[in-house]
Order: structure tokens, then sequence, then C-alpha cells
């Protein structure tokens, strides 16, 4: 049994009397009763056989349960214990299958994707046997103009009329 889930359980004692209590190894408790190391009260009332148990509760739940099997009456208290089973069973069911439906769910979110995918690659398939496409044709390659040579600035002062100016040198006096 794992140390971190706990059971409360019922033992009858010799004298028919019933003694609750909670363990995380029921085994082991059961043998301490037997041998007389367990409880106070089953010391003197061995030996003792397990009449019932709950299901794994945490040890928190496990005190509550034992507390309240311990205020009912002994013909009530059995009851109580199976009750409670009863209720851990249908909620580790109800688990279980919410467990079932989110996996289904996953499945179906993966099938259709796959779906959506298979319907993009049939309808391109069918766009491309439906669609012929024409022959590509090459245009035709426009002749290029001689490139403009450009002029340097000595020719267009030539071409477009512009005067030069030219200073006059005047001649230095010998002294």
């Amino acid at each position: 049994m794992n140390h971190n889930k706990w059971v409360a359980y019922l033992v009858r004692c010799s004298d028919r009397s019933l003694y609750c209590g909670v363990s995380n190894d029921l085994k082991n408790r059961l043998v301490e009763h037997n041998s007389g190391k367990g409880a106070k009260y089953t010391r003197s009332r061995r030996p003792v056989e397990l009449v019932g148990i709950s299901s794994e509760l945490t040890k928190s739940e496990a005190l509550k349960l034992e507390y309240r099997i311990k205020q009912l009456p002994a013909d009530l208290k059995i009851t109580e214990l199976q009750k409670k089973e009863k209720e851990m069973t249908v909620n580790q069911d109800l688990k279980a299958l919410l467990k079932e439906f989110k996996a289904l769910g996953n499945k179906v979110e993966k099938l259709t994707k796959a779906v959506e995918k298979a319907e993009k690659t049939q309808a391109k398939a069918a766009k491309a046997m439906t669609v012929k496409k024409a022959p590509v044709r090459k245009k035709p390659v426009a002749k290029k103009k001689a490139p403009v040579k450009k002029r340097s600035a000595a020719v267009k002062s030539r071409t477009t009329g512009a005067k030069k100016t030219t200073v006059k040198k005047t001649p230095r006096k010998a002294k």
C-alpha cells in the first residue's frame, strides 16, 4: 500500500465488539493488533479480524471518516464504511470517465485535422486536373537603345555659345 494513501478500517474483536482505526499500512497494522502491540482496546480482545475497509483516502479524509464511524452505533458502523466506499468508487469511476472523454476529444481533434488536410490535398489535385495550363510564351525582347554619351564641360560651353572671359595681363615694371 502506498504510504501517502490512508484507509479507515473496522476489525471485529474476539468479544464481538468493533474497533475502528486508520492506517497507511493496513497489513502491518493488523499484525500489530493481533500481536498485542496495536491499540490498547484490541490488546485484551485478541484475535481481531478485518470486517471493513474504505478506499484509499488522504490522511485528513481517513481521520474524518474514522471520527464519523466512531460516533455511530455498532449496527450502523459497517454500513457507513460501505457507504463511503461506494461514494469513493463512484468518484473514481467519474474521474476515469472524464479522462476517457478527454482522450476521445483529443483523438477527434486529430482526426478532424487529418480530414481537413486530406480535403485540401484533394481540392488541389482536382483543381490541377480541371485547369490545364497554357504553354508559357516568351515575351519578345525589346531592343535596347544605345546609351547617350555625356558631354564634357568644355564641349558644352562651345555648343551653348557661352563666352569665355579672358583676363589681360599687365607687364611688370622693372626697378
